[in-house]
């Protein structure tokens, strides 16, 4: 009997140590299991604020895209006062100069940029108008506005544009009294 009872010794002193791993493990599982909650509340936090970071750039972008759109059509409606103002001064200029001559000066400012071309016409129109040679920055550009000027000077005493200035400074400009 006394192997007997030795051997249920034995058997309950295995099934106390099984016991004591097994609440060991459970109190580890616990604080493991503590710790995922932990670190999923802390991704579920993270989650909110990514979301919310998403929400702003969202209307950000929409309100870009929007003045995007605003700005093309602006942008769009000042290239057509643009080329109009263009249209205007080289009509304005081509009045001065007989068809031959026309058709040299569209030939000259054809090959210039739209900005440079206005540059032009307004330093050509300056001096029609005041007899003021502007400067104009590149050498070619300067080449350009003197054979233009005396283009113009050519055909300004011929042109029925010519009896139309004298006639408008006899009643605005030089010869109208001062009052």
């Amino acid at each position: 009997m006394d192997q007997n009872f030795k051997d249920n010794n034995t058997t309950v002193e295995v099934e106390a140590q099984v016991l004591r791993s097994m609440k060991a493990e459970e109190l580890q599982l616990k604080l493991t299991m503590q710790d995922l909650a932990d670190q999923l509340d802390d991704t579920q936090e993270e989650l909110k604020a990514t979301k919310e970071s998403l929400r702003l750039v969202s209307k950000d972008l929409r309100d870009t895209r929007l003045q995007l759109h605003a700005s093309i059509a602006l942008q769009e409606k000042a290239e057509d006062v643009a080329t109009l103002c263009e249209k205007v001064m080289y009509g304005f200029l081509m009045r001065w100069l007989t068809k031959k001559n026309q058709e040299s000066v569209k030939t000259m400012l054809r090959f210039y940029h739209p900005t440079e071309r206005v540059k032009m016409m307004h330093a050509l129109l300056t001096y029609l108008l005041f007899g003021k040679k502007l400067y104009l920055e590149r050498e070619v550009e300067q080449t350009h506005f003197r054979i233009i000027c005396k283009k113009i000077d050519e055909d300004a005493i011929t042109l029925p544009a010519h009896s139309l200035m004298v006639r408008l400074m006899q009643k605005y400009g030089l010869f109208a009294k001062i009052s």
